[in-house]
């Protein structure tokens, strides 16, 4: 062994790296920074793709028979018969694998052309990413992406800092600042200072780690450490900064994000994975048939036939001398001439119909209308063509959340100031709350070619312009009975329409459950669009809905009669729908408001143009209280936040009139309703993850004021006495916004002493320098600041989900599907969206937290959680939800059943509720006698598994057993740093116990490693079939890694959608991909691979028994010819139609009842048993087959004399008779008929007198007049006749026994819509979806997605546009507006006291985010003591407005314990 060089060891220890010096770099052989995900070149594309196909058993054992065949000697078929299919089955793969790779070679093209600016030789060139190297100093523009690892030289801001986004990294997409060292900063964007950068870097090796870097800046004989705030990493966006320049540290497959990206797997599915299982087994069956045969042929040669070699001779290489010798060798012959003649039973025209099968099912997926995405013009995309029945299989579903789940859009919705809630909408003459949802919607009226003109006369024709983009409004009415449905028509005369339908019509949309227990009613608007010519006079939200709603709403009530083929319908008055259309409101008097903004409760703005004290504290304290820069862009202000959260905060305020204008190191500037407002900026108390709060002490005048702003229970510690009645008001806000899944933020204020704040300033300064224990005398010190503070109110804002994805997380979870997100956000965001999505409920007994920073600590918590559960499970109560039925037949009346917490919420019921012993559950799952039976067998025997009762029985009052799901009560929420521990080898299976038991797990601040990581787990421990689904870069490694990986073509690039199999345009789109398409393809092809089988082995089983009488000799019972073309010609399409087209129910069906999904969870449809039920059905056909028509026609004799028992004749008469058994078998199988159907199976049977006549006659087959003579006697008739009625009688009895004793689900479901004697709402029994709204909650629904450090950079002077000497702090300013000031700081109390007192609400930040002691909390706080706050029984009262919002006496209705 040679002395290793020094480059060698550099290169095995740590990187060398010279800025500017190719020679230096060359001789380490750093990657460029080109890249390639395809699997396959020009060259290796041929070896490689054969290598990868005969890895399938199937293939390979196609190969050897196909060897078999080419001896002459063993062989008794043409090696055609098995060379034709193989290389066709091959070719077809090899053209989809090579369609696939040329798809990820244009990727990789696209993203390697890339252009990006590189210094050469002094001068700046434009050079193509993949020819940018390790050592190169790179520019990089504003919104430009970051080519490669880049340590960062020098920017266009002062300081050296830079704002990148890290979409593509860790889905956040909140700002992240970058600062380069203050030693380069002075290289500018000068050129040749640039090119004469020599500094060489050493630093780590290439890791995917994406926050850690370790490194060492060699330059100027001096040396400075490098962390990762100074490295730009491949895939993030430069933001907010003109330009910047640095040198290029990794390249190519060595970035860190090439690094996380995983490799690409080879993916089967689990029916393929079965079938080379299944395969094994047939291979050892036919060996031993074989083996068998071989014995007999050779015992018969040895007995029997050695006395008739003048009529069967020997072949010539059979010795003749020595008998026992010569019979054996011609058993070992028989041996292999056998297994080529029983090669059939797995025939390689399966596996082309597999591919051909899976095939069209990828186009049903792209045609898909239900799955397009108009606002993007986006279809869903199968991407690839052999993962099709996996989606009816999936058992866990790994989850993104920013940008899967959520469109990460923060709006402001709504807020409590001084007690009051505001952004509800109130209908004022009934007192209901209406809850509004905004969606984008592309309204074309389908009737736009017939409309009635006003008049109600003659047709008018439509307008030329296309229809208009309106946004539609959901408003749900909390009421009792009825659905209320408001639609704005298109005509001309704008009418407005209102239907009253019963609400249980099954017209009206389901009402999840939350809905039902409300009676709410749903009320559709047309917004128009916002515009300074809005009408006044329109309905605005606080002034209530029109007369004529109210009225049609109270008469609803009672129920409106049906009459002719519709509802009773009121018109409303003929005025302009804009008129009637619930509006925003409208913020253009204020030159800075935004367009986009929408708010809907007018009183906040009346209360702060009135000058009401407490919103003007309210909006000033989220124009001061931030970290966001401003700057102004074209004229137009424009905000940079460095999250989300408090850019809708930002821009709350400056709508409402508070606008923030700018900021300097000491100052920050205001407009208050057009008053310019400058504040002395005396200190930031940063936010972090431990303090969950972020304060500004400003002084203005000679007034100073702490604003803070934090997670509600860490604001609620710090509050002053005295202040109950309000903070239990605000409480009971806090909790209902909670409930509807908003994330909230509680806001304080406290008025300081100049002397109380020059002596706190001291001893902070003095805990800032200190060298030991820093932090933790900061934070003392903070504390003590951050106390007897005064609540101002609360924030809610909605992190907007995307459409439809509540309910498809209910559906998929009612489907059986477990759930878990993996984010790369932080806890408590995890957490809300988790609400927000109903994937944690209130309902959970517990929520528990990992958050453990060792492995011992991890390992407490998880002992400690285990324990929970035990003692849960112990006292599990027997109370349950009526309403959270799984899909009970329609057919049968709903269970009446109690409730336990959530009885509360009841309007109706006739029985009395339980009193829930703790800990409380409400998710249950139903399931009908025990002694119900699986189906086990027939053509459809498996889709029978979760099976709901006899509904005779049912009807009668049969009793139903109750099993309470054991994943019902809990969820885990783990942390990224205890997530490491959770999955090393000594936790793993502890890890996997807890979460198991749990209905959903998050996963919060993972790495994109650590999602695959987890996904990599649940299939090596649980087995089980998993789905990754995500929209960023971040993703490509979980998506690889799991089963089948979905990418979601949303706004963070591609690169998930190029590494996945499936790709969506909406996580809603998810449901019906595996609940319909998913579901089908399954079904499908379970029941193909089972009629399949069924047939061959039902044709190739008749040579055994026909061997019984042909001396064991290999001979076959039919034309050599049909064997060849049995699978290809005669069956093939048939079957394919099968494997295409058939669906047991409805693809409205499939979603209704997510339990028709439960099958394929347990792999039910196509297992073991059933393929050796279906062998078993075969091997008796085949056996029936042969039997009667040969006792028929053995000695047989013709009416004319000729005998018929000819082997030719009995071969055409059984090859004949097994064509008719499989169209009759088939037409049995099929449940969905279409024309196709038709055309095949019919087809086929005459195709087959078609072909048998043609080949005989025309081409001169041996086998010719066989057929036809047989025909002519009447002996075949009967005999043809007889054997398919004793064939089909058996499977027909079998299946009426299966349907009238023991129906599925699916059956059940089709005697219904067969029968059609129930109404359409008998379906409102289908499926239960949690709902959002009208919910109470306990929990905190705090979520604040900020990074601690800004307030450091902008007190420091680092992060403004100026630098710090030009700053100065102009105290006259501020004395101007003095009282202005002070009116705000000394505002007294206002509280109003409430005679309903309740005790403070503390909610508790732990592992239990739930207390259920605290349901007891009334919401009457609300209603004030002087008597104007009585309300009758439904809840409405009136309230005088002079000093309190018409919203208080109604605004938590729907909270109030009844």
């Amino acid at each position: 062994m040679g002395t290793k060089t020094q480059p060698q060891l550099a290169k095995e220890n740590e990187r060398r790296i010279r800025a500017n010096d190719k020679e230096f770099n060359a001789q380490f052989k750093y990657h460029n920074n080109y890249i390639k995900t395809s699997k396959y070149s020009l060259f290796t594309f041929l070896p490689f793709n054969l290598l990868e196909q005969f890895q399938r058993l199937a293939n390979f054992y196609f190969l050897c028979l196909l060897v078999l065949q080419l001896i002459p000697a063993i062989s008794s078929l043409t090696p055609v018969t098995t060379a034709i299919p193989l290389i066709g089955v091959l070719t077809l793969t090899a053209v989809k694998d090579a369609y696939d790779d040329i798809q990820r070679h244009l990727s990789d093209s696209q993203v390697n052309n890339r252009k990006s600016k590189t210094l050469r030789n002094g001068k700046l060139v434009e050079a193509k990413w993949s020819e940018v190297q390790v050592g190169d100093v790179i520019r990089l523009d504003n919104n430009q992406f970051v080519a490669a690892d880049t340590l960062l030289l020098s920017t266009s801001e002062p300081n050296g800092l830079c704002f990148i986004e890290t979409a593509e990294l860790d889905g956040e997409t909140n700002l992240k600042a970058k600062q380069c060292l203050t030693e380069t900063i002075e290289l500018g964007d000068r050129h040749d200072s640039l090119w004469n950068f020599n500094g060489e870097i050493i630093c780590e090796r290439p890791n995917n780690l994406l926050n850690k870097f370790d490194g060492t800046l060699i330059w100027r004989s001096q040396r400075f450490a490098l962390d990762n705030e100074k490295i730009l990493l491949r895939g993030c966006v430069l933001r907010n900064t003109q330009w910047c320049y640095g040198v290029v540290v990794f390249a190519g497959v060595d970035t860190k994000l090439m690094q996380n990206s995983g490799k690409t797997q080879f993916k089967s599915t689990g029916v393929d994975r079965l079938l080379n299982f299944i395969i094994i087994g047939i291979v050892l069956f036919l060996v031993s048939i074989c083996a068998l045969f071989a014995i007999g042929c050779a015992v018969w040669e040895g007995l029997i036939g050695q006395h008739f070699q003048l009529y069967l001779p020997w072949e010539r290489i059979i010795p003749k001398d020595y008998i026992p010798t010569g019979a054996t060798v011609i058993g070992l012959l028989v041996f292999f001439s056998y297994a080529i003649v029983l090669n059939t039973v797995v025939p390689i025209s399966l596996y082309v119909s597999v591919e051909v099968i899976r095939f069209v099912q990828s186009f049903l997926i792209n045609w898909d209308e239900e799955m397009y995405y108009a606002t993007t013009n986006t279809y869903a995309k199968a991407r690839t063509t052999t993962l099709n029945e996996e989606l009816g299989q999936i058992q866990y579903i790994f989850s993104d959340k920013t940008g899967t789940l959520t469109q990460n859009i923060m709006t402001f919705n709504k807020c409590s100031i001084n007690g009051r809630s505001y952004g509800d909408v109130i209908d004022l003459r009934t007192g209901e709350l209406i809850e509004i949802t905004e969606q984008q919607t592309i309204f074309q009226n389908s009737n736009t070619n017939n409309r009635p003109s006003p008049a109600g006369g003659a047709a008018i024709a439509p307008p030329a312009a296309a229809p208009p983009i309106i946004l539609v409004h959901t408003a749900e009415v909390h009421a009792k009975k009825s659905a209320l449905v408001v639609t704005s028509s298109s005509s001309s005369s704008g009418e407005a329409q209102v239907s009253s339908r019963p609400d249980f019509e099954h017209s009206a949309p389901p009402l999840d459950a939350g809905e039902k227990r409300l009676g709410l009613k749903h009320v559709r608007y047309s917004a128009s669009s916002r515009s300074q010519e809005d009408d006044p006079g329109g309905l605005s939200p606080r002034m209530g809905l029109s007369p004529s709603i109210g009225n049609d709403e109270r008469r609803s009530s009672g129920g409106f009669k049906r009459s002719g083929a519709g509802f009773m319908q009121r018109q409303l008055s003929r005025t302009s729908s804009c008129d009637k259309a619930l509006q925003t409101v409208d913020f253009s008097a204020n030159p800075h408001y935004e367009s986009d903004f929408r708010w809907y409760d007018r009183t906040l703005l009346d209360a702060v143009r009135s000058d009401e004290e407490h919103s003007h504290v309210f909006f000033r304290l989220l124009a001061l209280c931030h970290t966001v820069m401003a700057e102004t862009v074209d004229g137009k202000l424009e905000y940079q936040a460095q999250s989300p959260d408090e850019a809708a905060l930002v821009a709350a305020a400056r709508n409402f009139g508070f606008v923030f204008r700018t900021r300097t190191p000491n100052s920050i500037t205001i407009e208050v309703m057009g008053q310019l407002e400058e504040y002395e900026l005396l200190n930031i108390l940063d936010f972090n993850n431990v303090r969950k709060r972020m304060s500004v002490i400003l002084r203005r005048g000679d007034s100073m004021v702490l604003y803070c702003k934090g997670a509600d229970n860490v604001i609620y510690d710090r509050l002053h006495s005295g202040q109950e009645d309000m903070k239990a008001r605000t409480q009971d806000h806090l909790n209902k916004f909670a409930g509807e899944g908003l994330r909230t933020l509680a806001l304080a204020e406290r008025r300081l002493t100049e002397q109380y704040y020059n002596d706190w300033r001291s001893r902070q300064q003095e805990a800032a320098l200190s060298m030991d224990s820093r932090e933790q005398k900061l934070n003392e010190i903070y504390e003590e600041i951050e106390s007897e503070m005064q609540l101002v109110g609360v924030t809610a804002i909605e992190d907007k989900l995307q459409d439809g994805v509540p309910k498809s997380i209910a559906n998929l979870q009612n489907a059986g599907i477990k759930i878990w997100v993996l984010t790369g956000d932080k806890q408590e965001t995890a957490i809300n969206i988790g609400y927000s999505c109903q994937l944690l409920t209130d309902e959970l007994a517990d929520v528990f937290i990992v958050d453990g920073n060792s492995v011992e600590e991890v390992e407490k918590q998880l002992r400690q959680f285990k324990e929970s559960i035990k003692i849960y499970n112990r006292f599990r109560p027997g109370g349950f939800d009526p309403f959270d039925r799984l899909n009970s037949d329609s057919n049968m009346d709903p269970l009446s059943v109690t409730m336990t917490q959530t009885s509360a919420f009841m309007q109706e019921s006739n029985l009395p509720p339980t009193p829930p012993p703790p800990p409380a559950i409400s998710v249950v799952t139903f399931r009908w006698d025990d002694k119900t039976k699986d189906n086990k067998g027939g053509p459809d025997s498996a889709e029978c598994n979760d099976l709901f009762g006899d509904e005779k029985r049912s009807e009668g009052g049969g009793t139903a057993s109750i099993v309470v799901d054991e994943s019902t009560g809990f969820a885990l929420v783990v942390n990224g740093h205890s997530l490491v521990h959770c999955l090393s080898p000594e936790l793993e299976t502890k890890f996997l116990d807890i979460a198991s038991q749990c209905k959903a797990v998050i996963c919060c601040r993972v790495t994109p490693l650590q999602k695959a990581l987890v996904v990599e787990l649940i299939k090596r421990a649980k087995k089980a079939v998993t789905l990754a689904i995500g929209d960023g870069a971040n993703d490509v490694s979980m998506i690889k890694a799991a089963h089948i990986g979905v990418g979601i073509s949303g706004q963070e690039g591609l690169q998930a959608v190029l590494s996945s199999d499936y790709s969506i345009a909406q996580f809603r789109y998810l449901e019906r991909l595996l609940l319909v398409h998913g579901r089908w393809s399954y079904y499908r092809m379970c029941k193909f691979l089972r009629y399949f089988f069924y047939k061959n082995f039902a044709f190739t089983l008749c040579h055994c028994w026909y061997s019984l009488f042909c001396g064991f000799s290999a001979q076959t019972v039919f034309d050599p010819m049909f064997i060849s073309v049995y699978n290809l010609f005669y069956t093939s399409l048939p079957v394919l139609a099968l494997g295409v087209f058939e669906q047991d129910v409805s693809d409205k069906n499939s979603v209704d009842f997510p339990r028709l999904y439960t099958p394929g969870l347990k792999s039910e449809l196509f297992n073991i048993r059933e393929f050796i039920y279906s062998v078993l059905h075969g091997a008796f056909t085949s056996l029936v087959l042969f039997l009667i028509p040969y006792g028929v026609y053995k000695d047989g004799v013709s009416q004319n004399g000729f005998i018929v028992s000819d082997h030719m004749t009995l071969g055409a008469v059984v090859a004949t008779i097994l064509i008719v058994d499989n169209t009759a078998q088939i037409s049995l199988y099929t449940s969905y008929w279409t024309v196709v159907n038709h055309v095949t199976i019919w087809g086929s049977l005459v195709w087959y007198f078609v072909l048998d006549y043609f080949y005989n006659y025309v081409i001169g087959g041996p086998y010719v007049g066989s057929l036809t003579q047989a025909m002519k006697d009447l002996t075949f008739w009967v005999t043809m006749l007889i054997t398919v009625m004793a064939l089909v009688a058996p499977v027909l009895a079998y299946k009426f026994y299966l349907l009238d004793v023991h129906p599925s689900l699916s059956d059940k479901i089709r005697q219904r819509s067969l029968k059609k004697i129930h109404s359409r709402a008998s379906s409102n029994v289908r499926r239960t979806a949690s709902s959002r709204r009208g919910r109470r909650s306990v929990r905190s629904g705090y979520a604040f997605a900020h990074q601690e450090g800004f307030g450091r950079l902008i007190t420091s002077g680092k992060i403004m546009h100026k630098l710090p000497q030009d700053f100065a702090f102009p105290l006259g300013l501020g004395t101007k507006k003095t009282q202005a000031l002070h009116n705000n700081l000394n505002s007294a109390d206002g509280s109003s006291k409430s005679n309903n007192a309740s005790g403070q609400h503390m909610v508790n930040n732990n592992t239990n985010l739930r207390q259920n002691q605290n349901q007891n909390h009334s919401s009457m706080a609300d209603i004030t003591a002087d008597g104007r706050g009585t309300g009758g029984e439904d809840g409405r009262g009136s309230v005088s407005t002079d000093d309190m919002s018409p919203r208080a006496p109604c605004q938590d209705l729907d909270t109030i314990n009844l």
